[in-house]
């Protein structure tokens, strides 16, 4: 796979911006635990982003198929500085909900366009690409939660804030001389080649990825502070999840250009659901860095196979489209799930939020073994 400029520039911002993000999400929980916000209120708060994205995920895929997914990945990023800046001077739970409207805006703005550009510019090395984009985004999850930690516990929070409102501005930076650059084939794609099928399936499965992945980072993270853990655990979990995560996505993107990427899919939801079985028990330190490794590993093995199905659903001209309208399912799991788990945390303990939460990923399997037969059955296989 030939490496072009446009794909570099697309590449290196995913790594600036996810790290930015990482470092913030990292302890946003624990930051309004800490300011004496509650169980329930906090998972609320952890809740606004998908929720602000899923509203918006429409809009920002329209815009980046009329103009330029390079465009729509600057004003993700400049409202990602400013969601981090308002972090930054935040108190109590008004501006944490500012600061996290914010934060939704830059994540619509950004994610869709960049999963559209990385497939098209890359062409028929669209699944390894996918693959190089997840690592990245894992690499975020590797870093920024350990330094993230680290800082918060030496010198406070304000310094983790300012440090991701400077990598996103970097996004800003990259983006911008490409602004008025189209990535794809010309013409003006339709909703009705987005709203197809098969996205519209994958969504359902994204309800359920984005359920599980917000639930855990956003009360795994009030619960180790309950427990008295430093904020640097977390990140250690989270380093955990990363490197799992980063040879995994690897793996699933070559896999993906060689056989079916659903059936690569459903092996990595059903390790995501052992992997949330075994945290009712294995919630402490250092236990939970088994779950963190067997969930990165699953997780790893769904996200770019996943992406790459819905990517060649769409003809190029509503790509953007297609992958906003899949996206919209995990912004719809993100911002549901936190606040049905978090209310049964703060009702009847950590260990029963757990214990349902596994019903999220064997229904996500459960989806794409459907899928995957029903694909078999056509072919004859």
């Amino acid at each position: 796979m030939r490496l072009s400029k446009e794909l570099g520039v697309v590449l290196a911002s995913v790594a600036s911006y996810f790290l930015a993000v990482q470092l913030g999400a990292s302890v946003i929980a624990r930051y309004s635990r800490d300011l004496g916000i509650g169980i329930a209120a906090t998972s609320a708060l952890w809740s606004i982003v998908p929720l602000v994205s899923l509203v918006l995920r429409p809009f920002s895929g329209y815009v980046a198929d009329r103009t330029s997914s390079f465009l729509a990945m600057a004003v993700g990023g400049a409202f990602t500085a400013a969601a981090s800046l308002a972090y930054a001077a935040s108190h109590d739970m008004a501006s944490l909900t500012a600061a996290r409207v914010l934060h939704g805006v830059g994540g619509a703005f950004f994610i869709s366009p960049s999963i559209a550009a990385v497939a098209t510019v890359a062409g028929e090395y669209a699944g390894l690409a996918l693959g190089l984009r997840s690592m990245l985004i894992s690499l975020g999850s590797l870093v920024s939660p350990v330094i993230a930690g680290v800082i918060v516990d030496s010198y406070g929070y304000v310094p983790v804030f300012l440090l991701a409102a400077l990598l996103a501005i970097v996004v800003v930076v990259l983006n911008a001389p490409y602004i008025r650059r189209r990535v794809g084939e010309g013409g003006d794609g339709s909703w009705r080649e987005a709203l197809n099928r098969t996205v519209l399936i994958l969504m359902a499965v994204a309800v359920c990825g984005g359920g599980v992945f917000m639930t855990v980072s956003g009360l795994l993270q009030a619960h180790y502070r309950d427990l008295g853990y430093g904020a640097k655990y977390y990140g250690y979990f989270m380093a955990f999840f990363g490197v799992a995560s980063l040879a995994t996505r690897y793996v699933a993107g070559r896999l993906s250009m060689r056989m079916d990427p659903g059936r690569v899919a459903l092996a990595g939801y059903s390790v995501v659901a052992l992997s949330i079985a075994l945290l009712r028990w294995l919630y402490w330190v250092p236990a939970s860095f088994v779950v963190a490794i067997l969930y990165g590993a699953g997780l790893g093995l769904t996200v770019p196979t996943i992406q790459l199905m819905a990517v060649r659903s769409a003809p190029e001209r509503a790509r953007n489209r297609a992958v906003a309208v899949y996206a919209m399912g995990f912004d719809l799991g993100g911002f549901i799930a936190p606040n049905v788990f978090g209310y049964m945390a703060a009702a009847w303990g950590y260990e029963t939020s757990y214990a349902w939460l596994v019903a999220l990923p064997l229904v996500a399997a459960a989806v794409l073994g459907y899928i995957t037969l029903s694909k078999s059955s056509r072919t004859g296989e």
